[in-house]
């Protein structure tokens, strides 16, 4: 699909008529890391969106430059030129759509007018959080996995990265993006453990390390002891439920290395410990 030339077709007042596209100094620059998405993109399932102009003469009035949709600088009193007013949804679709379908041209008052428009509009648009983004692919795909960790995600109000790491489970952005779009990647996106499993890890965690079980590093401390030093599930589980949360603490204030180690050590010290108890009281 690639940047397309400067001029399109629009639909104005129904009538099919040409245009330049014009850009401000100011607005919204093209992303070329989503030069790749532009050019993979299914042309026939994007939703057609509402472009806005501006005309150019204000900006020419109030001594603004002009710019083409490749940079280079209109000429002042250049014909058929329409000045873009950027949104979130046409932002990057006006370097690829040729036919714009759905545009209404407006008449502010001044390029402060234009400008404030923008604003407004931006500041209640957002794009999909990460785990909202989980939600889109897993409807897009009826991938279980991918539900299971939005959902995860969802029912425990935890970060996407986070709720990964109680399932054990992995994931490269592009999978994500990938998935978003209906497709499944060549790696396939898997859970290490259930969901029953991940809610009895998380249950412990939250009871252990107060609020700082929503990060991530919680969940990848745990993950190394069960993984790294094979300690079992219930054992881990019995040490979340008994550590004192000041031990919990210390471990995290300690000098020593990364906060996950830090935690790793401390966990392990103390099942240990509790082995050794146990093994004394067997002995008596």
């Amino acid at each position: 699909m690639g940047i397309k030339p400067t001029a399109v077709k629009a639909r104005v007042d129904g009538e099919e008529v040409r245009i330049v596209v014009a850009h401000t100094e100011y607005g919204m620059r093209h992303d070329k890391k989503m030069d790749k998405m532009l050019e993979t993109a299914s042309k026939e399932k994007l939703l057609t969106p509402r472009y806005h102009f501006y005309k150019p003469d204000m900006f020419w009035k109030e001594g603004y430059n002009l710019f083409d949709n490749n940079g280079e600088l209109i000429e002042r009193d250049t014909e058929n030129i329409l000045v873009i007013c950027d949104t979130p949804e046409t932002s990057e679709r006006i370097y690829i759509d040729d036919f714009l379908e759905d545009v209404e041209i407006h008449d502010f008052e001044s390029v402060a007018d234009y400008t404030q428009h923008i604003g407004e509009t931006v500041l209640i648009s957002r794009m999909p959080s990460k785990v909202e983004e989980m939600g889109i692919a897993a409807l897009a795909t009826g991938d279980e996995a991918m539900r299971t960790v939005y959902e995860f995600a969802i029912d425990h109000h935890i970060p996407y990265t986070t709720a990964l790491g109680f399932l054990d489970a992995e994931m490269k952005p592009i999978i994500l993006k990938t998935m978003m779009r209906g497709i499944m990647p060549k790696s396939v996106f898997a859970l290490g453990r259930s969901a029953e499993e991940a809610e009895q890890i998380f249950k412990a965690a939250s009871a252990t390390f107060d609020t700082d079980y929503k990060k991530r590093y919680v969940p990848r401390a745990l993950n190394c002891l069960l993984k790294k030093h094979n300690q079992p599930l219930d054992v881990v589980i019995n040490a979340l439920n008994t550590i004192p949360a000041s031990e919990v603490t210390m471990a995290k204030l300690t000098e020593c290395g990364e906060k996950e180690s830090c935690i790793v050590g401390r966990m392990l010290m103390w099942i240990l410990e509790n082995n050794r108890k146990n093994e004394n009281k067997q002995a008596a």
